[in-house]
């Protein structure tokens, strides 16, 4: 994922320069001795296609069954050589743009559209052969040829989203989307929400088209009970989850706080401006203000030796959409402390983290150090 990564920042710069796995570009940052570094003009990658077992069906609407390797010719028109069944002494040739579906057998896995072979479609607005990335109401492609070869970087990578009666988008960041999502406002407004709405990362691409598809994604979000009680006098009651709090305002600039919820039919982003009371696993949460940053948070009760306590969940970890934090250790958790109507964390904060901690444990585990 890395090389699509890499390939799509170098594109957005407008320059293509030579990179190795675990190098980060230097971009001018607007602060002294971060500029942008000189362009480079490199080759197109050397990568060595294999031939893989498959069906093409041509535009002419004849089906080969056979071998098919994809070759970059000299001449800049790239071809599929080719053994047919039917003919396994004879290599043969099919230019690219004389294909209309290709299947082959071999993936590179968490990319391709299927387990154990890759697919290829021709669309005509865009007029190139395109592999399939993720298939479901919304489709991606991207330009690539591989199936399995091993590579160092791609250049000019592009990808493409497409659905039934939206017709196909190039996707360049999560805000590309919105078209082909406009019926389902959610997705944007949980980017927005996230910070993701401008985003070129391609694994969120994949993740929240995933998200998008998913007939059951409470299978794979396992988001909490929830009720919510609305100001308006309208009560939700699904599954939901409380974003954490950003408290060093490093991800998110927004100061609200976020719910995102599920209904058992769709997805719904609520924010703190719109709740009137908010209960989680038949526990009330309150609403509170991190004054430092102006952030406004949901935090769980706790009273420890006779003086109340909000237990709040913050950002650690940006590395995945929802902000969610798979350490086990705590460091997710924050205790803050209502001083004058403000929360602030309290002197002793570590300490009282460290003996939440210790409540949550198991009576045969060992305690923290």
């Amino acid at each position: 994922m890395y090389r699509i990564i890499l390939t799509l920042l170098l594109a957005s710069l407008g320059t293509l320069v030579m990179a190795q796995p675990g190098a980060r570009p230097n971009y001018d940052l607007g602060i002294p001795g971060a500029t942008k570094p000189r362009s480079v003009t490199t080759k197109k990658p050397k990568i060595k296609f294999q031939n893989h077992q498959g069906k093409m069906l041509l535009k002419t609407d004849l089906i080969i069954n056979g071998t098919f390797k994809y070759i970059e010719s000299k001449s800049n028109v790239p071809y599929f050589q080719f053994i047919d069944q039917e003919y396994p002494d004879k290599k043969k040739q099919v230019n690219l743009s004389m294909v209309e579906h290709l299947i082959v057998e071999g993936t590179e896995r968490g990319i391709s559209a299927r387990i154990d072979s890759t697919e290829f479609q021709w669309i005509d607005d865009f007029k190139d052969l395109y592999r399939k990335v993720r298939q479901g109401e919304i489709k991606l492609f991207d330009n690539s040829r591989i199936v399995n070869e091993e590579y160092e970087f791609l250049t000019d990578y592009i990808m493409l989203g497409g659905r039934d009666g939206f017709g196909y988008k190039v996707v360049n960041k999560i805000s590309d989307l919105s078209q082909l999502m406009e019926d389902r406002p959610y997705f944007m407004m949980s980017a927005k929400a996230t910070n993701r709405y401008k985003t070129r990362d391609p694994r969120i691409f994949l993740y929240l088209v995933d998200l998008f598809n998913d007939p059951d994604p409470l299978k794979v979000l396992k988001w909490e009970d929830m009720k919510i009680v609305l100001n308006n006098g309208k009560t939700l009651r699904g599954k939901g989850y409380i974003q954490p709090m950003d408290m060093r305002n490093e991800y998110i600039e927004s100061s609200n706080a976020f719910i995102h919820f599920h209904d058992g039919r769709d997805f719904k982003l609520v924010n703190h401006h719109e709740v009137d009371e908010l209960i989680v696993d038949g526990e009330t949460y309150e609403e509170g203000l991190y004054s430092v940053t102006n952030k406004n948070f949901y935090g769980m009760p706790w009273t420890y030796e006779g003086s109340p306590y909000l237990v709040v969940k913050r950002i650690v970890t940006n590395k995945n959409y929802f902000f969610r934090s798979f350490d086990n250790s705590g460091q997710d958790v924050v205790i803050l402390q209502n001083v004058a109507g403000n929360y602030i964390r309290p002197v002793k904060e570590l300490e009282l983290r460290k003996a939440y901690l210790e409540q949550l444990m198991p009576a045969n585990a060992e305690p923290m150090e």
